[in-house]
């Protein structure tokens, strides 16, 4: 089951950097080729106030994907030598509690780029008239704390742990 797991992450890992290698491509064309995508917009809506805010919001969000693409990579690099100390026999250590606090720190970094990304969107909804859809979801600000009071515990656990094996 573990290395189902570890193949799943290795897979969600790539596709994570896919995903950004195909963001970045679209922004390096918008930035290459502007006219383009300006009168692909023009053509799909009136007013190019509205065209304004739609390149922007297109850019932008291809500028939040890089943040994203980072910290999903550092979660899923954290998980995979997780599941590779459970593996072994080490779950519960303090290196696999630093990795945990780290990925609760990339997951916040997540969850206030999509806040930004939120708030531009509704700005360029309002400004082009277009619903880009976007809602606030408080999972993520769940885990993150969640994850953070988890890594406490796995380093209140290692450490009775080499304190049993001290005593013994």
């Amino acid at each position: 089951m573990i290395k189902v797991a570890i193949w799943v992450l290795r897979a969600a890992n790539w596709l994570n950097w896919i995903m950004g290698a195909l963001f970045a491509l679209l922004l390096a064309l918008m930035v290459i080729a502007p006219d383009q995508f300006r009168s692909t917009f023009e053509r799909a809506l009136e007013g190019p106030r509205s065209v304004d805010a739609l390149f922007l919001w297109l850019k932008l969000a291809c500028v939040c994907v890089f943040a994203v693409v980072g910290a999903a990579h550092l979660i899923f690099t954290w998980l995979i030598a997780m599941l590779r100390d459970t593996q072994a026999g080490a779950a519960i250590t303090e290196t696999n509690a630093k990795r945990l606090a780290i990925i609760a720190w990339a997951l916040l970094a997540i969850n206030l780029v999509d806040l930004a990304f939120g708030q531009v969107s509704i700005w360029a909804s309002e400004t082009s008239g277009e619903y880009l859809g976007w809602s606030l979801s408080l999972t993520g600000w769940f885990a993150v704390p969640l994850l953070l009071i988890l890594a406490r515990i796995f380093k209140e656990g290692a450490i009775m742990r080499d304190d049993l094996e001290g005593t013994i």
